[in-house]
């Protein structure tokens, strides 16, 4: 065997010897992350059970208390409740957890409130407007606001938007009864109608509609807009609002356009 055929056979061999080192070093290292989490899983069990033992100790307390007492078993449980008074200062005393309960569960139910709203105006301008600018769906989100605010239409947002839509013919907003509804809003227009009804209802958009609570397309010439006052026109739709006494006294109707 030549020099350079030994030098050759001493290369592959120090080769093999690196790779198998570092195949070693690996099954080390994969073992060593097997071991760790085997441990961690065997730790949260354990605890786990621990704490079902707990509670089973705890719930067998109540019982043998009810059983030596006659009385039925109970565990008072109470929330942290701060306090001040020019007296004592500030003070930390407690109260039930029912009364926490009961906050909470109005949050939540406050919460689930708004997100209804939130659906329903947001359908209002995905139905009526999507295919409007910005300003134009916004000036519809605002038309249902105003009625909201108005002493002539329910008082929540879902009120105002599904109000009539019972009924064949009185829907206020056309989407409700003609069976638009039974295609489900999807994509961008769905989302642009969200948010925009979520800038509406956060009040973080100005009334464009100068507090219109009426409007209609320009496709068409309802009767009643005859008896109200012309604000704007926005897009395909011009919005109106109730005359003020003084107006309704001077006969001025359809006034102002922008």
């Amino acid at each position: 065997m030549s020099a350079v055929e030994r030098m050759d056979l001493d290369t592959a061999r120090s080769q093999q010897k690196q790779v198998a080192t570092a195949l070693h070093l690996l099954a080390t290292i994969l073992l060593g992350i097997a071991v760790i989490y085997a441990l961690h899983f065997a730790s949260v069990r354990v605890r786990a059970q621990d704490e079902n033992l707990e509670t089973i100790a705890l719930a067998q307390r109540i019982l043998d208390q009810e059983a030596a007492s006659g009385m039925p078993g109970y565990i008072q449980l109470a929330s942290q409740q701060l306090s001040a008074n020019d007296e004592t200062g500030l003070s930390v005393g407690t109260r039930p957890l029912n009364d926490l309960y009961a906050e909470t569960s109005a949050l939540f139910d406050g919460i689930s409130r708004r997100s209804s709203e939130l659906d329903c105006l947001a359908e209002a301008v995905y139905y009526e407007a999507r295919s409007e600018p910005r300003v134009g769906q916004m000036a519809v989100a605002q038309v249902v606001l105003n009625r909201v605010d108005s002493r002539h239409w329910p008082n929540t947002i879902c009120g105002v938007v599904y109000q009539g839509s019972e009924r064949r013919t009185g829907c206020q907003f056309t989407f409700t009864c003609d069976g638009s509804l039974e295609r489900a809003p999807y994509g961008r227009g769905w989302r642009n109608s969200v948010e925009v009804a979520g800038l509406a209802m956060m009040g973080f958009a100005e009334d464009v509609t100068r507090t219109a609570t009426h409007y209609h397309t320009v496709a068409v010439d309802p009767i009643w807009n005859d008896s109200l006052i012309r604000t704007r026109h926005i897009g395909t739709h011009i919005f109106y609002r109730f005359p003020n006494w003084r107006e309704r006294r001077a006969g001025v109707l359809q006034d102002r356009d922008a």
